[in-house]
């Protein structure tokens, strides 16, 4: 059976599709990556007759690209349709974002209601915050719709997940808790499904965010207990196929669930940090001034962020040598920041302070601190004057269960259960490293699925998000850094409640999933430990 033609809305309607298709996932052509789906500059080179043959032989990225086409073409019949939902039903991005629009557009003429919502709430789970807005807003009078299709798709999401299991498992853990991301949306009513499991021969899987549920009215109790429901329903027949003898499933700390008669998954080992070796980190104090390490020493230029100078084209050398500038033409002002002494301007109308790295105006001899937030000349310090390099030994250490090898602090150590709570009473990091005053940290977490050629785009995203975040924080140059990983490294301050912290994050791909780690330390304390942590990071190495 064929689909009636619907009139000629072929360029027009199919050209307005694409249009707000490539607007959603934000299409660089520079980098050919997207934000939200998985596309690249290859589909859209690719002639209908490489379309189809791509999505026959199971790839549903190119099905979205050929069904734009040949809604441009005003050709798109039945068996097409059956090749988007068949993409849709295997939870595709690019097709769903595409029926975002195919099917809930009113003057659509293939407007269905609907496969609308289904498209809607599978974009959600890929972070399209428009769709979770619509969802939203119409689930009073559409709920009965939504919550088929919220447990459709975790259907889906948990079958797809245990069909990629390989090994054998004896014992599973489901976990229902806050979303512990800024950058979920609407975080504050996301729920994370967190999956762990138990070989027979002890060894654990890393805990996984196999789905993210969001409230989506007051009736939050309510809520859970369906989502408790769909779970127990899913999970039962998961271990039945498995053969996985028993389980939990655990609701904000609660157990809702125990499935068969063997011991419970016992608890998961708690992190250590293993030292592998001391570590020589060879830091030079230099008195030539704050402007030396950016002068080619060459010609005079100015050096870009990358050492490449601008006037004569000769690259900075590669060093593993730490440069610490000692600060110069201290007068006897303190600033009302943090107390140390401050550096007057050569006209005396503004004032630097090197430690904490806060610019003031002058009038007279006083300083005019009325300054809305956070306001940094830079966020690089200097080495105030009268200080010493702190007496700090490093070790080489592997962290993160063995999987990253690091240069530390010898003090540190992982973060009690206590502390924990205490730094870190929400969106808490699942690995946490510290000296014992706690001044100086390191944080690692996991989350969704990213390959080591998407690390640029990942990262530029999250600089997005941070920097809508802090809006009054002072972020410097971004880097993208190649050791045996990609790694994206930026570092900015922010105000806490009594001074401000510096901080060093690294985004980087392990095992396919999305690494965050951060580095961290009084803002007042970042002349010595910002070029140490940026050495860390350059010279982490990873395990997969």
């Amino acid at each position: 059976m064929r689909v009636e033609k619907r009139g000629n809305i072929g360029k027009t309607f199919g050209d307005k599709i694409t249009k707000k298709y490539l607007k959603i996932i934000n299409y660089d052509s520079e980098q050919d990556r997207f934000i939200y789906c998985k596309s690249s500059a290859d589909y859209f080179n690719a002639t209908e007759k490489e379309l189809l043959e791509m999505l026959t032989n199971g790839d549903d990225n190119a099905c979205a690209h050929y069904t734009l086409m040949r809604l441009r073409e005003n050709a798109l019949d039945e068996q097409d349709l059956k090749y988007f939902d068949s993409a849709l039903d295997n939870l595709n991005c690019d097709c769903a974002v595409v029926g975002c629009f195919l099917y809930g557009e009113k003057d659509s003429p293939y407007y269905d209601e609907k496969k609308a919502y289904y498209c809607y709430a599978i974009t959600e789970q890929y972070g399209y915050a428009q769709a979770h807005k619509i969802l939203k807003k119409n689930y009073a009078k559409r709920h009965g719709m939504i919550d088929e299709y919220d447990s459709i798709i975790l259907s889906h999401r948990l079958q797809r997940w245990a069909a990629s299991l390989t090994d054998r498992y004896s014992a599973f853990n489901v976990e229902v808790s806050p979303a512990e991301f800024l950058d979920v949306i609407d975080y504050k009513h996301a729920y994370f499904v967190k999956t762990r499991l138990e070989q027979v021969n002890g060894r654990q899987t890393e805990q996984e965010i196999v789905y993210v549920a969001y409230l989506r009215d007051k009736d939050s109790d309510g809520y859970l207990e369906r989502l408790s429901a769909n779970l127990i329903d899913e999970f039962e027949v998961i271990a039945e196929k498995r053969n996985i003898g028993s389980g939990e499933i655990y609701v904000k700390g609660t157990r809702k669930f125990r499935y068969g008669d063997a011991k419970p998954m016992r608890k998961a080992k708690r992190d250590t940090v293993d030292k592998v070796s001391d570590e020589e980190i060879n830091i030079k104090i230099s008195d030539a001034g704050r402007l030396e390490g950016n002068v080619c020493p060459d010609c005079g230029g100015a050096l870009d962020e990358n050492g490449v100078c601008a006037f004569c084209g000769n690259a900075r050398g590669e060093s593993d040598e730490i440069k610490i500038r000692r600060a110069k033409n201290v007068e006897a002002l303190l600033c009302t920041q943090c107390g140390s002494p401050v550096q007057l301007d050569s006209n005396g109308k503004t004032a630097y302070c090197a430690s904490c790295g806060t610019t003031f105006a002058v009038k007279g001899n006083a300083l005019n601190y009325d300054v809305s937030g956070i306001d940094y000349a830079t966020i690089q310090a200097d080495m105030p004057q009268g200080s010493e390099l702190p007496d700090v030994k490093f070790v080489r250490a592997r962290i993160v269960d063995g999987k990253i090898t690091a240069v530390m602090p010898e003090t540190f150590d992982v973060m009690s259960d206590e502390m924990r709570r205490i730094k870190y009473p929400v969106n808490t990091p699942r690995y946490i490293y510290t000296t014992p005053d706690s001044t100086v940290n390191l944080n690692v977490n996991f989350s969704g699925s990213l390959k080591d050629e998407d690390v640029f785009a990942f990262g530029k995203q999250m600089l997005s998000v941070l920097k809508n975040t802090f809006r009054s924080g002072k972020f410097g140059e971004a880097k993208l850094i190649k050791s045996n990983k990609n790694i994206y490294f930026i570092n900015f301050i922010t105000a806490a409640i009594d001074q401000p912290i510096y901080n060093a994050m690294f985004f980087f791909s392990l095992e396919g999933k999305q690494g965050i780690g951060s580095w961290n330390c009084l803002g007042k304390d970042r002349w010595f430990w910002a070029p140490i942590f940026e050495h860390a990071v350059r010279t982490m190495e990873f395990t997969d």
